[in-house]
């Protein structure tokens, strides 16, 4: 790149100086050589060794100028074609850098044919890009992040599944591999050869899939850890029409951002031993800020917000949310972050569900069923209608394209309270949530789904009540798990409704609340009714506290965001009455 700027700064100085020197020796009475852009074009003929014979020098001097401006001239033409050679041949050259070895050891490896994925890994595994400790391997033709500040990262090419591609990745001596393939089976027969390679299976294999059945083939080839892309952001589409704020609170707490707290996994310290997990939630909250969410015991099972009586065993683990900063212990009033997606929703008409992809149907529908979403259902797809929903009571099937007029007439979409979009073309999202916000004037709660980076503010552009990105969090979950094992498991827990397990809900305080610190409620809903409150919304819903200072007051119509087991009967009664 230097020799490039240094050619052109030295090219035009180059030319202005032969063009000069040959005015000065031949450009006098009558001679061609008599204007300054004769002799421009002189030399421009000259150095190109195009040679039309219109103009040449006649003496002695300007002859041996002429030679010297020739050599010059063949010199600047390969310097230009060795330049031009390298461009065209860069593609070429990229792939031939993926045949070579790799030599690295306590390294991670990407092992993908998503280039987006590839990217969100290596943003996540800063200290491993910026130490030279990451290698891309991938069936793509060329570098998968040419051009972006990841380029330079080393890259194996071939299929991952095959053990001479791994073995030229060093992948016998990697810490960590992250896979995903649009083909599951590609996945599973990737984590299969890296776990076989490993010496012992030493190597954290941390894998995303899109098939329900494909998890248990993962979990029995030795992945240690595997999420399916419908699992996170389903859950959360219908968490951000019942539980508003929730979503949201999920996203400040895996991003590894700057100004918002992290989960980590941290031993238990030994003086803590025999004692009750509400003793430790009181201590470390108040001392150092850190909000206790879940126990692994030393069988490795974990536990989100256990009882407030469980006695905790030595060697243990516990995942909290630590500050974001060292001496904090908490969010303040003044740190509350603004965010999207809490407006008030009608309790009239029924839910659109606006989509030509199966799974996501089919996942939704389920999430629908456990969070015990009232209101009938409409089902707007191309798709034939899946055999257990034709003649089901609360699910209609319209058969019709998913964004037309046409198909949203069907639907009754005028009158709906509730949509849920998503389609693998953004474009498709976009047309659907446009004519939905016209139809009902902007009164339903429109929930989409997007997939191209940035495509979030053409949907806020359009009325949009909240969107989120596919794959905008899987890569996060999977490094955080990577990193602090267990977090994974926790995130999927509570951002779903499964029976019998713990939940994340949200709940707006009425005037009848009485005004306490943060942490006098979390103690008291946790003693008394098993709630865990772990975030704070404020000003009537314009911030979030993610994590709280335990000197924050809690006001009446405050929204608190809690974890509790699923089903809990949880009504305004229990918060007014504690």
């Amino acid at each position: 790149m230097h020799g490039r700027i240094l050619f052109l700064l030295v090219l035009p100085c180059v030319v202005a100086f032969s063009s000069l020197g040959i005015f000065l020796i031949e450009g006098h009475g009558d001679s061609a050589y008599s204007s300054l852009f004769n002799s421009l074009w002189w030399t421009v003929v000259t150095f190109t060794t195009v040679g039309y014979g219109d103009m040449y020098p006649v003496t002695v001097e300007g002859k041996v100028f002429g030679i010297w401006v020739l050599c010059l001239g063949v010199l600047i033409n390969s310097i230009v074609i060795s330049f031009v050679s390298n461009w065209f041949f860069a593609l070429k050259s990229s792939r031939a850098q993926g045949l070579k070895e790799v030599n690295l050891d306590d390294h991670i490896l990407v092992c993908s044919d998503s280039p987006v994925f590839i990217y969100s890994v290596l943003s996540e595994n800063k200290s491993f890009v910026e130490g030279h400790k990451a290698v891309i391997v991938t069936p793509l033709e060329r570098h998968p992040l040419l051009g972006s500040k990841f380029e330079t990262v080393p890259w194996v090419h071939g299929d991952a599944y095959v053990i001479d591609v791994l073995k030229k990745a060093s992948a016998q001596d990697g810490k960590i591999a992250y896979v995903s393939f649009e083909d599951d089976a590609d996945t599973v027969m990737a984590v299969m050869q890296l776990e076989v390679l490993s010496p012992g299976g030493v190597i954290q294999t941390m894998a995303r899939y899109r098939i329900q059945d494909f998890r248990n083939h993962l979990m029995n080839v030795g992945c240690d850890y595997a999420i399916k892309t419908y699992d996170v952001y389903v859950p959360l589409m219908v968490q951000s029409s019942i539980s508003q704020g929730a979503p949201v609170w999920i996203r400040e707490i895996i991003l590894t951002l700057s100004n918002t707290p992290t989960i980590r996994s941290k031993d238990l310290h030994e003086s803590f031993v025999d004692r009750t997990w509400l003793e430790y939630i009181a201590e470390v909250k108040t001392k150092a800020g850190e909000m206790p969410l879940g126990l692994i015991n030393p069988e490795g099972k974990l536990q989100v917000n256990p009882s407030a009586d469980t006695r905790l065993a030595a060697k243990s683990r516990v995942l909290s949310m630590v500050p974001h900063r060292a001496g904090s212990r908490g969010d303040t009033l003044g740190e509350g972050q603004s965010f999207m997606g809490f407006e008030d929703i009608g309790s009239e008409g029924h839910i659109v569900v606006c989509s030509d992809e199966a799974s996501f149907i089919g996942r939704i529908l389920i999430e629908l069923e456990l969070a015990k979403v009232p209101g009938k259902i409409v089902v707007l797809s191309k798709l034939d209608p899946f055999r257990d929903k034709i003649g089901h009571p609360r699910v209609e099937w319209i058969q019709a394209k998913s964004y037309s007029d046409y198909g949203l007439e069907k639907a009754n979409a005028a009158n709906a309270r509730i949509a849920f979009i998503d389609h693998e073309r953004d474009s498709h999202t976009l047309m659907a949530v446009l004519r939905l916000e016209t139809i009902t004037q902007g009164k339903i709660f429109s929930v989409a789904s997007y997939r191209e980076p940035g495509f979030d503010e053409r949907l806020l552009g359009v009325g949009c009540d909240y969107c989120i990105n596919v794959d905008e969090l899987i890569a996060p979950i999977l490094y955080q798990n990577a990193i602090h094992h267990g977090i994974g498991n926790l995130i999927e827990q509570i951002i779903s409704h499964q029976p019998q397990s713990e939940s994340l809900s949200v709940v707006k305080l009425s005037d009848k609340w009485n005004e306490r610190t943060w942490i006098k409620t979390v103690l008291k809903l946790k003693e008394r009714f098993g709630i865990l409150p772990v975030g704070l919304i404020t000003e009537n819903g314009a911030k979030m506290l993610t994590n709280p200072d335990p000197e924050v007051v809690v006001k009446p119509t405050d929204s608190l965001i809690f974890i509790a087991r699923t089903g809990l009967n949880i009504d305004l009664p229990i918060f007014e009455n504690i």
